[in-house]
């Protein structure tokens, strides 16, 4: 597959990987070990939402580029792109993506 990207762009599927496998993997450790409220039929989607946001999260505060100058740290553009969109718009559409997510989750809690 072909990836197109500028600088640290590459890590957007990065992000998005690591931390939707993390919030699963937590997920079916907390429903084996711990059980309780986790055994509820809460809907996958909530568990795919909260990875969403996560990466977000970590999308939105790494997509800017700081260097020290006289002690200071300034603020430098450097172009992190992904598919020709920034990292900065990635991180919002992650958002938009998990809270649709997220409030799909929710709904399918609320029907059952």
């Amino acid at each position: 597959m072909i990836f197109i990207y500028k600088n640290r762009g590459i890590l957007i599927p990065v992000y998005l990987v690591v931390s939707v496998l993390g919030i699963i993997f937590l997920d079916k450790f907390l429903k084996e070990s711990i059980g309780g409220i986790f055994l509820s039929g809460y809907d996958f989607q909530i568990v795919l939402g909260v990875g969403l946001f996560i990466s977000f999260i970590w999308t939105y505060l790494t997509s800017y580029d700081y260097i020290e100058v006289d002690g200071k740290k300034q603020r430098i553009e450097m172009f992190n792109h992904f598919f020709f969109i920034s990292n900065r718009l990635w991180s919002y559409i992650m958002l938009g993506a998990s809270i649709l997510v997220f409030s799909g989750g929710i709904i399918e809690i609320l029907d059952k």
